[in-house]
């Protein structure tokens, strides 16, 4: 039930945070097995060194353990007093340089890295389960979607529907479909009527219905600045739009930006340039 829980609203912070740890925990064993490493070597290092004159260091164990506390809680003797100061007295200038670059490369360098690497995992794989989802949900977002703008055409005072076309969507509902397939049938009905055009204005009012906004919302579009959605999808900035490219736009909307489509737009600009070459060769 906790589990499940998850999947509410409320708690996607958390479930985010959730997701985070697990795919970043091949980082955290790997990133936990290199330390280990790195104390190894250097707790038997001191060992053989100094383990028959300091207390700290007189067995590997105890080595490992004094050199994982001065890493992370505090490089401090077992009477409470400062490690550093201690051996520095004794070892002089050899330990100073030791010291300096043991602690330096474990904090800044490998404490740091590891750090890195676990974001940049953990992003990545939000990004692909993202991606992942938004692929499994493009089926409900296309009804839903197509679902809403049939009701808000159909409820639209300023671009009316054809009459003969209102009659047809009235039949498919009434008709014995799944709801899939009349949702369906019933926006390529309107999307066939060349004289049903959304204005900017009409637009607007749309962006009002809160059922609209709640569709927007479940397919991951970004709804925050709304006055650039028409500009957005009026490529050829006619100052209207057909069905067919609300609904198209609204899709290519869904989610953030990928690889994908920056490739896709650099391969069409490619082409329109080839094309333009071309034509002024043909000239």
């Amino acid at each position: 039930r906790l589990i499940r829980a998850l999947r509410y609203p409320i708690f996607r912070e958390l479930n985010l945070m959730v997701m985070g740890v697990v795919s970043g925990m091949r980082v955290l064993i790997w990133a936990i097995f290199l330390l280990i490493v790195f104390i190894y070597v250097v707790a038997l290092a001191m060992y053989r060194l100094v383990g028959d004159t300091e207390q700290e260091f007189e067995t590997l164990m105890v080595s490992m353990l004094t050199l994982f506390r001065c890493f992370t809680d505090g490089c401090a003797a077992f009477d409470g007093t400062p490690l550093q100061d201690r051996l520095l007295r004794h070892y002089g200038w050899r330990f100073f340089i030791g010291y300096i670059l043991v602690f330096m490369l474990v904090t800044v360098g490998i404490f740091n890295l590891i750090m890195a690497i676990f974001i940049d995992n953990v992003m990545t794989t939000q990004l692909e389960r993202k991606q992942r989802d938004l692929s499994e949900t493009a089926s409900d977002t296309e009804v839903a979607l197509k679902d809403n703008l049939c009701r808000l055409l159909l409820l639209s005072k300023t671009q009316l529907v054809p009459t003969t076309i209102a009659e047809e969507i009235r039949s498919i509902g009434e008709a014995n479909l799944s709801h899939k397939a009349k949702v369906r049938a019933q926006f390529d009905c309107i999307s066939s009527a060349p004289d049903v055009v959304i204005s900017r204005d009409a637009f607007r009012v749309w962006l009002q219905d809160r059922e609209f906004l709640r569709v927007l919302e479940d397919a991951d579009i970004d709804i925050h600045n709304k006055s650039t959605l028409f500009d957005l999808m009026d490529a050829d900035m006619g100052g209207s739009l057909s069905t067919d490219e609300v609904y198209n736009g609204l899709m290519q909307l869904r989610g953030p930006p990928t690889k994908g489509d920056i490739v896709g737009i650099s391969l069409r600009v490619t082409h329109i340039a080839r094309l333009v070459q071309e034509s002024i060769k043909d000239l």
